[in-house]
């Protein structure tokens, strides 16, 4: 078993446990990956000379996991505070870049903007998808498991598995190359078998966690709800390749092979939590809209 499969499984268990446990050492546990994305993203910016404001970035990806935590349940109140935490980091940005007046303003307060999305209220997702819904709770083995947890496991195990999948799919299989100029090991087979991957993920680990509507005499067909998870497995593979795609563009753009090494087998946090971080917006919308 490689370094990258170990990996991935270390950090799939990892994230579980803070998943189970909760509370405030999750979102330690967020705000901590957080800052540590801040500090890639300063590394491989400096690279090419681009100012990140640290001053903002750290506070804000700190200002995200709080509002999550604090909000989960009313998710009106979240949104006003993502929204003032957005103006005043483009506010606080503004003046920074101003005061110090450098010649390449526009890069650095775009990059900032960027990474506080990225490192910032992306990873915050994770807070708020493990409180959601408390009361909502489901049998799951020996427990009885939030609504919360049971959807960050879910996603947690189907982006884990999809790129498991796709790298021993793509190594054993992958002949057709594409996106030469961005990733140059990327494969059509390596994609087949990322989708695969996350479609039998998803009907797998959806019917572990209860995830999609339930089956039942008052409830749709079998069918039905399989639709739901082979449609939301699917697009959960599609959203990790394209992060996965973003961030190597920007590595490639940057001449860096990976943004860290603290990962075996992947590189930094960022090379690794790509494709669940823009997935997490997925599965928030899809917990509100369709379930």
């Amino acid at each position: 078993m490689g370094p990258r499969v170990l990996t991935s499984l270390a950090y799939l268990v990892a994230w579980l446990a803070l998943a189970i446990v909760g509370g405030w050492w999750l979102t330690i546990g967020v705000i901590l990956l957080s800052w540590i994305g801040v500090g890639e993203f300063r590394h491989v910016l400096g690279r090419r000379r681009v100012r990140l404001s640290v001053e903002v970035a750290y506070p804000a990806a700190l200002a995200y996991s709080l509002a999550a935590a604090l909000y989960a349940n009313d998710l009106e109140a979240w949104f006003l505070a993502v929204l003032g935490i957005l103006w005043l980091s483009l506010l606080a940005t503004f003046a920074l870049h101003l005061r110090a007046g450098h010649l390449n303003a526009s890069e650095g307060i775009t990059s900032t903007m960027f990474v506080t999305v990225i490192c910032g209220l992306l990873p915050s997702l994770i807070v708020l998808i493990r409180h959601l819904e408390p009361q909502l709770t489901a049998e799951l083995l020996w427990w009885q498991a939030s609504f919360g947890f049971r959807l960050l496991a879910y996603v947690l195990g189907v982006t884990m598995l999809a790129d498991v999948g796709g790298f021993a799919f793509g190594k054993r299989f992958g002949r057709h190359k594409f996106a030469e100029t961005v990733s140059p090991n990327k494969t059509w087979e390596g994609l087949g078998g990322v989708l695969g991957a996350a479609v039998l993920a998803s009907l797998a680990l959806g019917a572990l966690f209860s995830i999609g509507p339930l089956p039942g005499p008052d409830g749709p067909a079998w069918w039905v709800v399989a639709g739901h998870r082979v449609a939301l497995g699917l697009l959960l593979g599609i959203a990790g390749q394209l992060g996965d795609f973003g961030t190597s563009a920007f590595k490639r753009e940057s001449q860096v092979k990976d943004f860290g090494s603290l990962l075996p087998g992947h590189g930094g946090v960022l090379d690794r939590l790509d494709a669940l971080l823009v997935s997490l917006p997925l599965v928030l919308l899809y917990a509100r809209a369709a379930l």
